[in-house]
């Protein structure tokens, strides 16, 4: 009899349940954690490490994936389409789980677990969608959802008599009133993520997305971009973004590639600007004339702009710009 078995973890109140139910069952649990460049969580405040120590807590060994360039191809023409936003709910889960199928061979485990709930998302945890994912991952029967398993058929795991399936749940439906009840019976708090950790589901960041994807190179670098400022469509082939706040301004001098332009008052406190793409005096000007919008509407506003292939530097008088056009130029 082989009790070992692979959790997709995001560390959230589902998935951490749903070991919490198979760990006590007596099943070695190895928590296969997926990290993207969509995820909500900010690192920089130990969403990542929070991870980690909710597996530590749990007492389950841990492992993270990242899923990079593969993944955006997979965001960029989906199989089986888009949710409400350019969420690929669907083909995501399918990587997910062929990543887990692999990792499953790889330490010797039997079966995938997973905090799925019956009807709690509504694009891939449907009945249709969820029978869809387990063949097309090459997991079927293989695929155990703890938190809903009395509401499917016995799995391979449950017919084997590896895990008892009279100490699984019927949970449905969207409410997560019973997971919240659930840990704090269990002691368990401090849980990240609770609920819909991915940018592709926020409406915001999916125009960005979507503009990106149809115009400009779609690669890890502007992905990454998306997350931070404002973001102005001066042409088709030219985006400017402008820092929010002192901590966004220095985090656009992280993303300066060649040929970008970078922008900052010089004499008054306002944010920077990073111009990428093909751009000539007018869009410098126009650029410019946002950054002095942002900066003072009363005065002419001097502008420094420097070239990052050849280091030359340039200093433009701009007034601010015409709050009409800035609206007309960013992407909202």
């Amino acid at each position: 009899m082989n009790k070992k078995a692979v959790v997709l973890f995001s560390g959230g109140l589902d998935s951490t349940l749903a070991t919490k139910l198979i760990i006590d069952q007596g099943v070695e649990v190895v928590a296969l954690n997926f990290m993207s460049p969509f995820c909500r969580c900010d690192r920089s405040k130990g969403c990542g490490s929070g991870i980690k120590k909710m597996a530590d807590q749990l007492g389950v060994e841990f492992k993270s994936v990242y899923l990079g360039q593969n993944y955006l191809e997979i965001v960029k023409n989906p199989k089986h389409g888009y949710g409400k936003n350019i969420n690929p709910c669907i083909d995501c889960r399918i990587l997910k789980f062929k990543k887990a199928k692999e990792f499953m061979k790889e330490i010797g485990a039997a079966f995938v677990i997973t905090g799925e709930v019956l009807g709690q998302r509504p694009m891939s945890q449907h009945r249709r969608a969820l029978q869809t994912i387990e063949k097309e991952a090459g997991l079927q029967g293989l695929i155990l959802r703890p938190l809903s398993a009395k509401l499917f058929s016995p799995t391979i795991p449950e017919q084997n008599n590896w895990v008892d399936r009279e100490s699984l749940l019927n949970i449905s439906g969207r409410t997560r009133r019973p997971q919240i009840k659930l840990a704090s019976s269990y002691g368990l708090k401090d849980y990240p993520c609770p609920a819909g950790g991915c940018l592709l589901t926020d409406p915001t960041f999916s125009r960005r997305l979507k503009e990106l994807i149809e115009y400009g190179d779609f690669n890890i670098a502007n992905v990454e971009l998306l997350k931070l400022g404002r973001h102005f469509k001066i042409n088709s082939s030219c985006k400017f973004v402008v820092g929010r706040d002192e901590k966004e301004n220095i985090k656009l001098k992280n993303f300066l590639q060649e040929d970008d332009l970078y922008f900052e008052p010089t004499k008054l406190s306002g944010p920077s600007g990073l111009l990428r793409g093909r751009w000539d005096n007018e869009i410098k000007n126009i650029a410019a004339k946002i950054i002095a919008q942002y900066t003072s509407k009363e005065q002419k506003v001097e502008v420094s702009i420097l070239n990052i292939s050849d280091k030359n530097e340039d200093k433009i008088d701009a007034e601010a710009i015409q709050e009409s056009m800035s609206r007309k130029l960013m992407i909202l």
